[in-house]
Protein backbone atom coordinates (compact mmCIF):
# COMPACT_ATOMS: atom_id res chain seq x y z
CA UNK A 1 0.00 0.00 0.00
CA UNK A 2 1.10 3.60 -1.09
CA UNK A 3 2.08 6.25 2.09
CA UNK A 4 -0.08 9.44 1.47
CA UNK A 5 2.86 11.73 0.75
CA UNK A 6 1.32 15.45 2.51
CA UNK A 7 3.86 17.55 1.13
CA UNK A 8 3.52 15.75 -2.62
CA UNK A 9 -0.02 16.15 -2.49
CA UNK A 10 0.00 20.10 -1.65
CA UNK A 11 2.14 20.74 -4.15
CA UNK A 12 -0.12 19.41 -6.32
CA UNK A 13 -3.03 21.03 -4.94
CA UNK A 14 -1.31 24.32 -5.25
CA UNK A 15 -0.40 23.80 -8.82
CA UNK A 16 -4.06 22.95 -9.58
CA UNK A 17 -5.25 25.98 -7.60
CA UNK A 18 -2.48 28.22 -9.45
CA UNK A 19 -3.86 26.62 -12.84
CA UNK A 20 -7.47 27.18 -12.36
CA UNK A 21 -6.97 31.01 -11.12
CA UNK A 22 -4.82 31.71 -13.81
CA UNK A 23 -7.86 30.32 -16.06
CA UNK A 24 -6.01 26.95 -17.52
CA UNK A 25 -7.98 24.54 -15.86
CA UNK A 26 -10.30 23.19 -16.44
CA UNK A 27 -9.85 23.97 -20.34
CA UNK A 28 -12.43 27.11 -21.39
CA UNK A 29 -14.72 24.54 -23.35
CA UNK A 30 -15.17 22.35 -19.78
CA UNK A 31 -15.80 25.25 -18.11
CA UNK A 32 -18.24 26.92 -20.61
CA UNK A 33 -20.23 23.71 -20.74
CA UNK A 34 -20.56 23.31 -16.90
CA UNK A 35 -21.40 26.85 -16.74
CA UNK A 36 -24.15 26.47 -19.39
CA UNK A 37 -25.67 23.27 -16.95
CA UNK A 38 -25.25 25.14 -13.86
CA UNK A 39 -27.10 27.91 -15.21
CA UNK A 40 -30.02 24.79 -16.11
CA UNK A 41 -29.88 23.78 -12.68
CA UNK A 42 -30.21 27.08 -11.31
CA UNK A 43 -33.37 28.17 -13.47
CA UNK A 44 -34.92 24.77 -11.90
CA UNK A 45 -34.03 25.35 -8.58
CA UNK A 46 -35.37 29.01 -8.88
CA UNK A 47 -39.04 28.05 -10.52
CA UNK A 48 -38.88 25.56 -7.60
CA UNK A 49 -38.68 28.03 -5.23
CA UNK A 50 -41.41 30.17 -6.52
CA UNK A 51 -43.39 27.13 -7.19
CA UNK A 52 -42.59 26.31 -3.07
CA UNK A 53 -43.56 29.88 -1.97
CA UNK A 54 -46.84 29.98 -3.76
CA UNK A 55 -47.50 26.40 -1.79
CA UNK A 56 -46.32 28.15 1.59
CA UNK A 57 -43.36 26.23 2.09
CA UNK A 58 -41.12 28.52 4.56
CA UNK A 59 -37.93 26.54 2.78
CA UNK A 60 -39.12 27.51 -0.83
CA UNK A 61 -37.49 31.14 -0.43
CA UNK A 62 -34.20 29.68 0.34
CA UNK A 63 -34.33 27.23 -2.45
CA UNK A 64 -35.36 30.47 -4.60
CA UNK A 65 -32.26 32.31 -3.29
CA UNK A 66 -30.12 29.54 -4.03
CA UNK A 67 -31.30 29.41 -7.85
CA UNK A 68 -30.74 33.17 -8.49
CA UNK A 69 -27.44 32.85 -7.06
CA UNK A 70 -26.61 29.66 -9.30
CA UNK A 71 -27.67 31.43 -11.91
CA UNK A 72 -26.29 34.73 -11.19
CA UNK A 73 -22.38 33.00 -10.98
CA UNK A 74 -22.96 30.83 -14.03
CA UNK A 75 -23.66 33.79 -15.78
CA UNK A 76 -20.34 35.64 -14.75
CA UNK A 77 -18.49 32.39 -15.66
CA UNK A 78 -19.83 32.54 -18.93
CA UNK A 79 -18.97 36.17 -19.77
CA UNK A 80 -15.64 35.10 -18.21
CA UNK A 81 -14.64 32.34 -20.13
CA UNK A 82 -15.99 33.60 -23.18
CA UNK A 83 -13.61 35.91 -23.75
CA UNK A 84 -10.86 35.01 -26.13
CA UNK A 85 -12.17 31.59 -25.95
CA UNK A 86 -9.34 30.08 -27.69
CA UNK A 87 -9.71 26.28 -26.80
Amino acid sequence: MKQFNLKEHNMKMFALSKNAAKGIYPSKKIARAGSFFGTGIGIVFFLMGIFLNVLGYVWGFGILLAGIITVVSNIFNLKRTGKNSKS
